[in-house]
């Protein structure tokens, strides 16, 4: 499932900013910044995939004992949004054209995360990280589908999606951060960089994060009294 996560995480962000530009809602200059963002986070994938044949992540827990994937892409797109105010403006503008009840559905997608839950639950998985970033990723993967469905009745406010999008990102920073010690003195912690597993951290997850903080960001900007 993981490789065609990835397929489809390139596939809505190539999308999104297509619809854009077709829709005249960013330049040709504007969505062209865009597309080397996903070239570089798609580059970074095709190194991830080879190092993931290769083993070589395996063998790296030894040499720098850290879960460090998720971070790269995040460090990719946070330096190009710092460096190209033509990316910031296009972000900004394909984010505000975009329904954004699409961007809450797609988080939707999160409920995957009951695979490595299950795998948890049978054995087959014995570090106690598909629990602690599982399961909240899980129940956020569904609260996206209630939250989508009520986003469409206009039922909910922006401050509420502001900071729901934020703990979608936490619920996956957070543990990682706080906990990273922990997981990796696990024996069982290996899976994570196994692959294709180790497809979730190095990219799959990091763009669900980003797109979490996309649409906060978004909303932050077009409602500012929201805080």
């Amino acid at each position: 499932m993981l490789p065609i996560y990835v397929i489809i995480v390139f596939a809505f962000c190539g999308f999104i900013a297509y619809r854009a530009k077709k829709n005249h809602t960013i330049a040709t200059r504007e969505v062209l910044s865009v597309y080397i963002l996903l070239l570089a986070l798609f580059i970074w994938t095709l190194l991830v995939i080879g190092m993931g044949i290769q083993g070589i992540h395996v063998s790296l827990i030894k040499r720098i004992p850290l879960l460090w994937q998720p971070f790269i892409p995040i460090l990719i797109s946070a330096v190009a949004f710092l460096v190209s105010k033509t990316l910031r403006k296009a972000l900004h503008r394909i984010a505000s054209t975009t329904p954004w009840h699409w961007f809450i559905f797609f988080q939707g997608l999160r409920i995957a995360a009951l695979g490595g839950i299950i795998k948890g639950l049978k054995g087959e998985i014995t570090s106690s990280f598909v629990f602690w970033v599982g399961i909240p990723d899980l129940l956020f993967g569904i609260s996206a589908i209630f939250l989508g469905w009520l986003l469409l009745k206009k039922a909910i406010n922006n401050r509420f999606l502001f900071l729901w999008n934020l703990i979608g990102a936490a619920i996956i920073l957070l543990p990682i951060v706080a906990f990273m010690n922990y997981f990796m003195n696990e024996p069982g912690f290996v899976f994570i960089f196994q692959f294709p597993m180790v497809l979730a951290p190095s990219i799959v997850v990091p763009m669900f994060v980003l797109l979490n903080l996309l649409l906060a960001w978004n909303i932050f900007t077009v409602s500012r009294k929201i805080l």
